[in-house]
């Protein structure tokens, strides 16, 4: 039998009042802050026994007639809701939208879904913190942790981006009555008890006093079943195993198989869009999603009933492309004819430290501006500088730039030592949306920390500056390809009267072209052949988009007799396009001026043969 438990005031870790909004001072949206929390929670959890990424689905649904009821009377809500009568006057509208119709079948109930997968889930012990391990807890009972990280799990976590501190309250945040539904499947270890699964929900309510009984409450909330052992600071349990699935079909939500583990967050009252969550999603998630190391990868699914179709692709996301040009500068390190590649090097309390790398390029004044259609996340996008740790946009930083000088765009990604990334790592508020110099955690494990970080900022600022300079005192010149100049001049001599020129358009051309052997566990007798494969408009296409065909195939030029065998099957994808199989697999897609497309390419084949790819790309129908 499950049932609301409210933790008496003094009995929670923090109380309700002071947690309403953890994350003020953020600048970030609430749909930004809760995308930003829900995938970095999710990356740091993504099961280590696997090379997939992890995979997270944002599905929205409204609610109404049986279906509202079932999940209204599930979830125990007018329980909530008659709590009202005891919150201070200055409270009794809290939640009002969602409390006041709760009984009308008719006013929809918006759900929003988040689902991860290819995840650890939410296993460990669920009564206290442990460890980093202690998942549900972590997520689902506690404030913001109980205790600090120890030495070695702050050296473990030097990629983590979430960890279930401060942040996870974005779930809450985003829903009226601060009320969300947690359901995970997990493996199963002697800290769980054997458990393969949990389902539990929480709620932070205004703090309150009941009057008859002269008790006064924090406000927190948790619905689950009776604990076997008393304790005021957790008065229920989490339903387990059969119990806690067949509870959350009782609701109408998904039901998760053991194997599939992950977790499912459930948030009552939210009322962002898909479009809204995918330009979230595409705004701050970019570079993980076209990571090139596929295990770091991070992909995503929409589900909406009234708004299907919904997708996310960054190419496709106004004023993205001068940045995902610089990224791609960074990660291959070395500039080109359109981006200037700079080291940051500082020198805290007089010792030399390299904080990363800086790729620049110059951007036409109305290239990053958005219109007014577009989520509120469009708007972070502008001349600035994207500050990247770990795959995630920290922000985009503006005030690197002289506003009157010409507008650019730039990239900055930490070095790799560890240290130096765990300093960007420490400096981080719980919203990760800023490097803040006088960070105590900084301050506390790097004395030379906060002079670093302000160095960092001050070189960024000034190489940025002087980028701008740079293209300031450059005349300016008109550029008129040879062709159409000859075109235009005896164009007249060469045709015919009445006719016109068909335009040519050159087609997309291969400019890098790697392939590398690999040997895998899976074929103990064979190798499986690697290919890594870069595809891009050329120079000289004077088009903004061309609709492409590439196809791509393994040629066994030799096997074991020294005899051609033709072509074998082989396995292709993008950060973007799913595994294909095929002989050849072919893609058809948009290529676009100055991003270029990364695939790779894997094939099973005997080690005593000669193999050849073969990339064909040619110019598709629109």
């Amino acid at each position: 039998m499950v049932s609301w438990g409210f933790l008496k005031d003094g009995a929670g870790i923090l109380p309700a009042s002071n947690m309403a909004d953890p994350l003020r001072g953020a600048n970030l949206n609430p749909t930004d802050i809760l995308v930003r929390e829900a995938v970095q929670n999710s990356l740091d959890e993504r099961r280590p026994d696997t090379d997939d990424p992890v995979r997270v689905r944002f599905t929205r649904l409204e609610l109404s007639g049986v279906r509202k009821s079932r999940f209204v009377d599930g979830l125990q809500l007018p329980t909530l809701a008659d709590r009202r009568s005891s919150f201070p006057p200055s409270q009794r509208h809290f939640g009002a939208e969602v409390f006041d119709a709760l009984e009308d079948p008719d006013a929809a109930l918006p759900i929003l879904i988040i689902s991860d997968h290819n995840a650890n889930g939410l296993g460990g012990r669920w009564r206290r913190r442990g460890s980093r391990d202690d998942r549900f807890f972590n997520l689902v009972l506690s404030i913001g942790g109980s205790r600090k990280q120890s030495e070695d799990e702050a050296d473990d976590s030097i990629n983590a981006l979430g960890s279930y501190g401060y942040g996870k309250m974005a779930f809450a945040m985003s829903s009226p009555i601060r009320t969300v539904l947690y359901y995970s499947t997990f493996d199963a270890t002697d800290a769980t008890e054997g458990a393969r699964a949990r389902a539990m929900a929480s709620s932070f309510l205004p703090e309150h006093t009941d009057t008859d009984a002269a008790i006064d409450y924090a406000g927190q909330a948790y619905l689950g079943t009776e604990p076997k052992l008393t304790d005021e600071r957790v008065p229920r349990a989490p339903l387990s195993d059969e119990n806690a699935h067949e509870w959350l079909e009782q609701l109408g939500m998904p039901r998760r198989s053991n194997a599939d583990t992950g977790t499912t967050v459930v948030i009552p009252g939210a009322t962002a869009s898909l479009r809204e969550v995918a330009d979230c999603c595409e705004t701050w998630w970019w570079p993980r999603m076209r990571d090139s190391v596929r295990s770091r990868r991070v992909t995503f699914e929409f589900a909406d009933d009234d708004a299907p179709g919904v997708t996310c692709d960054p190419r496709s996301h106004p004023g993205l492309g001068p940045f995902l040009d610089c990224h791609r500068i960074v990660v291959d390190g070395h500039d080109d004819d359109h981006h200037t590649l700079k080291p940051v090097v500082v020198q805290p309390l007089g010792q030399r430290r390299e904080a990363g790398r800086l790729a620049l390029r110059a951007v036409s004044p109305d290239a990053l501006e958005s219109d007014s259609s577009e989520s509120e996340s469009a708007s972070a996008i502008r001349p600035s500088v994207a500050l990247i740790r770990d795959g995630l946009v920290i922000r985009y930083e503006p005030s690197a730039l002289h506003e009157d000088k010409p507008p650019v765009a730039g990239v900055f990604v930490p070095d790799s030592d560890p240290d130096t990334r765990r300093a960007f790592t420490l400096s981080e508020p719980p919203a990760h949306d800023e490097w803040v110099e006088n960070s105590d955690r900084l301050r506390d494990r790097f004395p030379w920390g906060p002079d670093f970080l302000r160095l960092t900022k001050k070189r960024l600022r000034n190489l940025t500056r002087d980028f701008q300079t740079q293209l300031a005192t450059q005349p300016t010149v008109e550029r008129t390809p040879a062709s159409a100049f000859l075109r235009k001049l005896l164009g007249p001599l060469l045709r015919h009267p009445g006719t016109s020129p068909e335009p040519r358009i050159p087609p997309p051309a291969i400019r890098a072209f790697t392939i590398n052997t690999v040997l895998t566990e899976k074929h103990r007798n064979d190798t499986e052949q690697y290919g890594k494969f870069r595809v891009a408009l050329s120079q000289h296409a004077e088009v903004p988009r061309a609709k492409t065909s590439i196809s791509i195939s393994l040629l066994v030029l030799a096997d074991a007799n020294a005899t051609p065998r033709g072509s074998v099957p082989c396995t292709a994808w993008t950060a973007d396009l799913p595994e294909t199989t095929g002989d050849p697999v072919s893609f058809t897609v948009d290529l676009y001026d100055g991003q270029p497309l990364d695939l790779e390419a894997t094939a099973p084949v005997s080690p005593h043969w000669r193999v050849q790819w073969q990339v064909a790309v040619e110019r598709a129908e629109e």
